[in-house]
């Protein structure tokens, strides 16, 4: 602190104190020296009043009489709590959420949060660790944030959690790579390191995580670390860091950021904090010099404070991906992942509500100890860790999440939803429109069929339609279709603006506030028509609309230039033919095609952008635009266009504006979408509800997230009204699809719970790219080419989409188009073909969806379970984490329902499409489909016809039905026998479930993978419960692995192999080991000789020859004795000795 500024030169004193006890005797000291002091003329009286927080900075201060001493209450107080050693149940509110309290602490004089915070349910189900009390000498701060709810219980629970993580390090000593990005253990080098565990802070928008993270950076600041990395998006984001960190005492000059000085010149802070933006540290300066350098130099080697990554996703590409066509990793991942690798004493704190989309993006938090443990944890290695997670599903990233909230790294809160409505406005096309985007669609198919004409006519494919230059084809097909892809996006949004203009008049005439949520805003385009455009021409809508995207295509990237065949390594390629002068030769041909097909696209109506149709439908003066456009064409009062310049302080100033009530509706698009409130909050002039209109999800979940949390916060009047704003296109499930798979991903990573990321507004039917939509489709792709497709022929599928589904030899192709390339060309076909098309296809989800409902592999994220009657009948500690403490459990349940049962009637009444059918074999009767249905599983097409019992349903092959003894049947004789057998049922059905519950990521590599529904229970007389089910199988194989060292009996044996992939030792040199075969679970007898194949065929078991090779297989499912032809083989059984020559014999 400095005391005492004079108009006179002297020396400044400076002191560290604790508390306001330590500060008197210096301010006494200063007070002595003074002998004439003049009282100061106070300014007006501040509401907020700063805490005594040491500052790095010298500011003025101006001089004020002593008084006399007097005892004083201590300014900074132990932050106090007592340790709950039977976890807190938080109550659930829905199917989703549950109400959120601190699980595990009960905070001293703590205030809870302003606005009621919820937890995933999942997320809920499980509870931190009790955080340590070591340390707590340093976890203080001053009680006036405490006492008066500066900093709420929840917000306080994350500070005491992440200093207890900080406590921590990860298990042994690392080693960095060559490059900086990769830990290796290395526990006996003796240049390797320990590094201290991370903390990551999944809060959702609203929650005050920067408030968080200041409170963490100054509970270090008390405790004598005085340096802070605060590392964020943007630059303009410095701000909310300071009003965080003034709101807790501190002052403005503690933080300054590292862009302030030149890259080549050290930092001259003392002690403070460093606000650095991605941006900033990925970027290198003059003579080799790095920002990364720059900030470990002021850091120093045995840096210990804070290292907080705000918006933490943006480091999110740290290692790439391998999907699609590849990504390389971004630099400001790596160098994010460089900055905590280099500090390995750092406090490392991650802040995101939307921490990674995939599983593959959490590769920047290497600090929580997801892998790289040693070789007694699953995952020695990052790459391990994704490919087994990826493999898992989405039940495996919703595990990740609660795992290391279990193992105290982790916390994910959101502000309660009450209040919050959602619901979809969905535009209906025109019968103008429809004829609009019909003429689009068929000028489209004319570009394709002209493209593949200009192919051939340049020299890049050769007569046959084979290429000569895969790379120049790849290249020109690759934007054609990034091109289509864009411009159906923007013409759909454009043809819905009219529904959304005349839904905002609604909500403005009824009192409300409007914000539009975007991602583009077409000033490419209008930059580009600009630079094309004579100054005297008039600028007219037609010149701004999507349109022009395509035109653009045709005259930059259209292949319009010849090609001539050269040898190069003993490889013929293409490269462009050049003329005497050296330029290139156009091919008239291919130049006359261009021209053709622009000549057809400009003959047809351009629709505007909507973001452009609602700022001209509203004017400047009603619309606030918080976008990165630097210029906007504006209408004048007499309809004409001209182009207006933004200010780069048009974003705030257009902010307040909305907040301020001068303007009822506001758009924002990527770059309004962090950090900004658009909420109607107690402190704004505008204080109506918010109607949150989702125009443009994008491509992004977590930006999409992001961006709702503008109107969704703390302290609000009311909560917003989304509406998720959509058309009857069939088509544009191409862009639902994506952004839901993502919402997906992303609620299971950093909530636990898939269901949390699209918060409600998508559902799970949205989501065209799950594995049940790939296998559906594989089937679908069947029946077209095999012409079984009632809503086109194939010829006519090929014509429209350009995608090809056979051979020469009319054999299905091995490789057939991803489910994304089918969605974009689907998009591009007229109306009535998209609508047919997707009818037919989603009634193949739908069955795909039914068949792994019934084989009980439907993965539908966390399900209720319900039943008349649950019982907790068993619970066994199956494993307790040594780090954590953590207990993995299972827990057996026996669950009783009723049976209901159709009548005949109304069986075939819901079945219009099935034919009543008799077993004579049986005599039972059933409702088989009339005609067989590709089905797709585990790479193999069959023809499944869907069979209706009075007791459920299920699915047979074609071959077995057609050598099988069903028969037509009248209705009659139908009625008589399905009612005779529905009559003979029980009324009620137990059954027996296994749930695995608790801490599972450590072993992750013992679970079985057969089924991975995931349940939330509550047996009756017990507390709820989320796990993962098992069968009775699964679960005798996990006891066999951790409460049995060894399996030594027959049985032992048989539940070991079933519950893991790796070979069970069965002695005499034979392996049991579990297979995937044709779709089936096999049990596979390996190290079987020759002489041994027929004694133990003799024995029970079975043969097959598979890929040329001889096979022997352990019979296995219902009414097999599969434990007993074990006996007889290991030797334990009734055959006590065997010898495989006397078996054989008899």
């Amino acid at each position: 602190m400095v005391f005492d500024k004079v108009q006179e030169d002297g020396e400044m004193i400076r002191a560290a104190v604790q508390d306001l006890e330590e500060v008197l005797p210096f301010v006494d000291a200063v007070a002595a020296t003074r002998t004439e002091m003049r009282p100061v003329q106070r300014a007006a009286a501040i509401p907020h009043t700063r805490s005594s927080v040491p500052s790095s900075a010298p500011r003025k201060a101006a001089a004020a009489p002593v008084a006399p001493s007097k005892p004083r209450a201590k300014a900074v107080v132990p932050l106090s709590f007592t340790s709950l050693q039977t976890p807190r149940d938080n109550t659930p509110i829905s199917d989703i959420y549950a109400r959120y309290r601190p699980q595990r602490i009960e905070i001293a004089s703590a205030q809870e949060h302003p606005t009621p915070l919820v937890e995933s349910i999942a997320m809920a189900s499980v509870a931190p660790p009790m955080p340590s009390n070591t340390g707590s000498d340093d976890l203080r701060l001053p009680a006036k944030l405490i006492e008066e709810g500066h900093l709420s219980e929840a917000q306080l629970e994350t500070i005491i959690m992440a200093h207890d993580a900080h406590g921590r390090d990860l298990p042994g000593r690392f080693t960095i790579d060559y490059d900086q990005t990769k830990l290796t253990r290395a526990d006996d080098d003796q240049d390797a390191r320990a590094y201290r565990l991370g903390y990551f802070l999944g809060d959702g928008t609203g929650c005050g995580k920067g408030r968080e993270c200041a409170g963490l950076i100054l509970v270090n600041w008390l405790a004598g670390r005085r340096k802070a990395i605060w590392v964020s998006k943007s630059a303009t984001l410095i701000e909310d860091a300071i009003r965080d960190w003034t709101d807790l005492g501190g002052s403005p000059a503690d933080i300054q950021p590292l862009s302030k000085w030149k890259s080549d010149q050290p930092v001259p802070m003392g002690d403070g904090i460093l606000f650095v933006t991605y941006a900033t540290l990925r970027s290198a300066g003059k003579c080799g010099t790095t920002r990364l350098s720059q900030i470990l130099e002021w850091m120093g080697a045995e840096f210990e404070g804070v290292l907080a990554f705000d918006e933490a996703h943006a480091m999110q590409n740290a290692a790439g991906s391998e999907q699609g066509r590849g990504v390389k990793p971004s630099q400001q991942g790596l160098a994010g992942l460089r900055l905590q690798l280099a500090a390995p004493r750092a406090r490392v704190f991650y802040i995101s509500a939307t921490g990674a989309t995939s599983v593959h993006n959490l590769a920047y938090a290497a600090r929580l100890g997801l892998w790289g443990q040693g070789p007694e944890y699953p995952f020695p290695s990052r790459e391990s860790f994704v490919s087994a997670m990826e493999a898992g599903g989405v039940a495996a990233m919703e595990v990740v999440a609660r795992d290391l909230k279990t193992l105290g790294l982790y916390t994910a809160r959101a502000l309660s939803f009450d209040g919050v409505e959602y619901d979809v406005l969905e535009h209906a096309l025109t019968p103008a429109q429809i004829e609009i985007y019909d003429a689009y669609a068929g000028a489209f198919r004319t570009i394709h069929h002209n493209l593949e004409a200009a192919l051939t006519a340049t020299g890049v494919n050769d007569a046959s339609g084979e290429t000569n230059a895969s790379a120049a084809r790849a290249s020109a097909k690759s934007r054609f279709e990034s091109t289509k892809q864009r411009f159906f996006n923007h013409l759909l949004m454009g043809m819905k603006a009219p529904s959304i203009i005349h839904a905002i008049k609604d909500d403005l005439a009824t009192g409300k506030a409007c914000v539009i949520q975007v991602v583009s805003t077409g000033e490419s385009l209008l930059k580009r028509r600009l630079e094309t455009m004579d100054p005297e021409d008039e600028l007219v809508e037609g010149a701004l609309t999507p349109r022009d995207y395509v035109l653009g295509y045709l005259e930059q990237a259209f292949p319009i230039h010849a090609q001539k065949l050269v040898e190069i390594d003993g490889n013929m390629v293409a490269e462009p033919l050049r003329d005497e002068t050296g330029a290139l030769v156009v091919s008239r041909e291919a130049l006359a095609l261009r021209d053709a097909a622009m000549m057809e696209l400009m003959t047809l109506a351009p629709i505007p952008s909507a973001l452009d149709q609602i700022l001209w439908a509203f004017g400047d003066e009603a619309v606030a635009e918080v976008t990165g456009r630097s210029i906007r064409p504006l209408k004048s009062e007499d309809g004409h266009l001209f182009i207006e310049k933004r200010a780069a302080s048009s974003n705030s100033s257009e902010t307040q504006a909305f907040m301020d009530g001068e303007k009822d509706i506001l758009i924002f698009s990527d770059a309004g979408g962090t950090g900004r409130s658009y909420h109607a909050a107690q402190t704004a002039k505008n204080q109506k509800r918010r109607r949150h209109y989702l125009l443009e999800p994008g491509w992004r979940a977590d930006a999409a997230i992001q961006g709702l949390g503008r109107t969704h916060r703390s302290a609000q009047v009311s909560a917003p009204f989304f509406r998720v704003c959509t058309s009857d296109v069939h088509g544009e499930k191409r862009f639902t699809s994506t952004i839901a798979k993502r919402l997906d991903q992303l609620g299971a990573l950093t909530k636990g719970q898939r269901e949390t990321g699209s918060q409600g507004m998508f559902r799970e039917e949205d989501n065209l790219e799950s594995p049940i939509a790939r296998a559906a489709l594989r089937g679908y792709f069947a029946d077209l080419a095999a012409g079984r497709a009632e809503a086109m022929s194939y010829e006519s599928f090929t014509d429209w989409t350009a995608l090809r589904l056979i051979d020469k030899d009319g054999v299905l192709l091995e490789e057939l188009p991803p489910i994304q390339r089918f969605l974009n060309r689907v998009l591009a076909l007229p109306i009535h073909m998209q609508n047919a098309l997707f009818a037919e296809f989603m009634r193949r989800i739908a069955d795909q969806t039914e068949r792994a409902r019934a084989a009980g592999t439907l993965d539908l994220g966390v399900e209720t379970l319900r039943g008349e009657k649950i019982e907790q009948v068993s619970t066994e500690d199956l494993w307790t984490c040594p780090k954590s403490g953590a207990v993995t459990r299972i827990i057996g349940l026996e669950v009783t329902d009723p049976v209901h049962v159709l009548s005949a009637d109304d069986a075939l009444s819901r079945n219009p499409d099935k034919l009543p059918m008799v077993n004579r074999a049986s005599g039972r009767a059933a409702l088989i489909s009339a005609r067989p249905m590709q089905m797709y599983d585990e790479d193999i097409v069959t023809l499944m016809r869907k069979a209706v019992r009075p007791n459920g349903s299920s699915y047979l092959e074609e071959t077995r039905f057609e050598s099988s003894a069903w028969e037509d049947i009248g209705r009659p004789e139908f009625a008589r026998l399905w009612d005779a057998e529905a009559a003979s049922l029980p009324k009620t059905t137990t059954i027996k479930l296994y749930l695995l519950t608790g801490l599972l990521l450590p072993i992750w590599k013992d679970i079985p993978t057969t089924n991975e529904r995931i349940y939330r229970v509550t047996p009756d007389g017990a507390t709820a419960m989320i796990g993962r089910t098992l069968s009775e199988e699964g679960a005798a194989a996990l006891r066999a692995r951790f409460l049995v060292s060894n399996p030594q009996t027959p049985q032992e044996m048989l539940t070991a192999a079933l519950g893991t992939t790796a070979p069970v030792d069965l002695g005499r040199g034979l392996t049991l080991t579990r297979r995937r075969v044709a779709g089936e679970m096999r049990l596979e007898l390996g190290g079987a000789d020759r002489g041994m194949i027929d004694g133990l065929k003799a024995l029970g078991c079975f043969t097959e020859i598979i890929a040329f090779q001889l096979r022997v297989f352990l019979p296995h499912g219902d009414g097999i004795d599969t434990a007993g032809i074990l006996s007889r083989i290991v030797g334990t059984g009734p055959d006590a000795t065997w010898d495989v020559t006397s078996v054989a014999a008899e």
